[in-house]
């Protein structure tokens, strides 16, 4: 799981909204036009793919791609 890149989380990311251009500081909500079902969603997906799980109080702070991709490389350690 330590080897999950910056892009996969980005492509990950772009799909779940249907997004072709994902910045690493894009915020979900207000730049990338998610709805609070589209980041459970991403969550959702993230936990199974890596097999981790997220609990509520971090999907509050979950406000960027790069927040996503800290939070999945603090697991993994």
């Amino acid at each position: 799981m330590s080897n999950v890149s910056m892009e996969e989380i980005r492509k990950l990311v772009g799909l779940q909204l249907g997004r072709r251009n994902v910045g690493d500081d894009d915020r979900f909500l207000e730049d990338l036009g998610a709805e609070s079902a589209d980041v459970a969603n991403i969550v959702a997906t993230v936990e199974e793919k890596y097999g981790i799980t997220i609990k509520e109080a971090e999907i509050a702070r979950l406000l960027t791609p790069a927040d996503l991709f800290a939070l999945i490389h603090k697991r993994a350690e």
